[in-house]
């Protein structure tokens, strides 16, 4: 009786990234398979060079006298790689055009359905995004908070930056809502700058039993990360937090009315 004999297919594997922490582990034992294959451009975002491989690929293989192959028709290939644009300015932190914000809040959802493996309607769904669509959206999202925030930024009271040394700020008390900190600090910031005061916005609340302060600026010149690494905490110039004692914070809490900002 014959024996059947099962053919091996080999599968080859491309991968695409442009994250920096990638590139130490492409020399080590991880990545020696000589079906895997790797692309890593810190210049350029993953979805960028993989749409860009693949197009290529195709403009090889079709014939000669067959220009009318491409990996997009026309029309979905100006709203895909508009899409890119703005993913690319997300992943490479560069944050230059406009509504980027907006557009990667209303990214966020799909986010988790961007699995093959789970979702069977994947590329489909990947066909129909617009990025006009999604910075709609996210807009909507901001404007829900921005008009959240403006409930409690006239809740305000000057605050002692380091008891004074840091000059003064307006603060609000935000145990409810701590997940509208950077709204309500960048608010209180140009409020603040309006009102004669340092440029910046403190958001207190309560975290794990913990009384925690977030600092906010809207001024490039102003670095609120000062204040926090001298109690314990960090951040960027813009936007930094740290943990601070009760009594220590009864401390900054100026004896004087509330900032009219």
């Amino acid at each position: 009786m014959p024996v059947a004999k099962s053919a091996v297919v080999a599968i080859r594997v491309i991968g695409f990234d442009h994250r920096k922490s990638v590139l130490p582990r492409l020399s080590s034992r991880e990545v020696s398979d000589t079906n895997l294959t790797f692309h890593v451009n810190v210049e350029k975002s993953s979805s960028t060079a993989a749409y860009e491989y693949f197009s290529a690929q195709v403009l090889e293989s079709r014939c000669d006298d067959d220009d009318t192959m491409s990996l997009l028709n026309h029309e979905d290939q100006e709203r895909v790689e508009m899409i890119l644009k703005y993913i690319e300015d997300g992943d490479l932190r560069k944050y230059n055009l406009p509504d980027i914000k907006a557009f990667n809040i209303g990214l966020r959802e799909w986010r988790a359905k961007f699995n093959c493996i789970t979702n069977s309607c994947m590329y489909q769904q990947l066909m129909e995004i617009c990025s006009l669509d999604l910075i709609t959206k996210g807009n909507k999202y901001l404007s829900y908070r921005d008009t959240d925030a403006n409930k409690l930024v006239h809740k305000v009271f000057r605050v002692r930056l380091g008891r004074g040394f840091y000059g003064e700020c307006p603060g609000v008390r935000a145990d409810a809502t701590p997940d509208l900190s950077d709204e309500i600090g960048k608010e209180l910031s140009q409020r603040s700058a309006a009102a004669g005061l340092r440029p910046i916005g403190a958001v207190i609340y309560m975290q794990r039993n913990n009384l925690k302060m977030c600092l906010r600026t809207t001024d490039s010149s102003t670095d609120t990360s000062e204040v926090a690494k001298a109690y314990g905490g960090g951040g960027s110039p813009s936007s930094s937090s740290f943990i601070i004692r009760m009594d220590e914070y009864n401390e900054w809490l100026s004896m004087q009315s509330s900032p009219k900002c």
